[in-house]
């Protein structure tokens, strides 16, 4: 099934059928929190750790458990959990009560597209439009980076596999598309909606 993004796309611009080897998913609506604390650092590490068994990663790192949940490190201070659209607001009562430091949480829901590449050219096509170094060794899975992607900031997370995860604001989501279908065009690049 198409995404609202993916029928951007023109079905004539290639005249011959191209087996496809990159694949982009544009994720249903995730829960999206800013998660933020210097001194009660600790704090938030614990409430994490006991509401969704999760560790704050250290610089550039993220925790993943399963495929719904995931916090990523964005700045010395700064981390963006990634949940379930309708767990959102029941994790961040959860972290607020289990905290009784100067911390805060914002809820970015609405703000963010998620994107998934992947396919044996995903990588072509990463390297097309960011110049970040994302040579397996140097961008191993579970590594995330704040770039400039096409022009756009995004946050990219090296997934499993060929699979990379791209996080833009909404508001730029459909600029970012239009370079990633042009990148992936000669890879017969395919858009669909995540299932879960």
């Amino acid at each position: 099934m198409k995404t609202s993004i993916a029928d951007i796309v023109d079905s004539k611009s290639t005249a011959e059928q191209i087996e496809p080897t990159v694949l982009l998913e544009e994720a249903q609506l995730t829960g999206m929190l800013i998660l933020r604390a210097s001194a009660a650092r600790d704090q938030l590490s614990a409430a994490l750790r006991s509401v969704l068994e999760l560790e704050l990663p250290e610089r550039l790192q993220s925790d993943a458990r399963g495929a719904h949940f995931c916090v990523r490190w964005m700045s010395p201070d700064e981390w963006l959990l990634s949940c379930p659209i309708e767990q959102a607001y029941d994790i961040e009562k959860k972290l607020r009560a289990a905290i009784t430091g100067h911390i805060a949480i914002v809820n970015v829901s609405g703000g963010y597209c998620l994107l998934t590449l992947s396919g044996v050219d995903a990588i072509n096509v990463m390297r097309k439009s960011t110049s970040y170094n994302i040579n397996p060794e140097n961008f191993p899975p579970g590594k995330v980076v704040n770039t400039v992607m096409a022009k756009a900031q995004a946050t990219l997370m090296k997934l499993d596999g060929d699979r990379y995860e791209v996080l833009v604001r909404r508001s730029l989501a459909d600029y970012l598309w239009l370079w990633l279908q042009r990148a992936g065009k000669e890879y017969g690049l395919q858009a669909v909606v995540a299932t879960a």
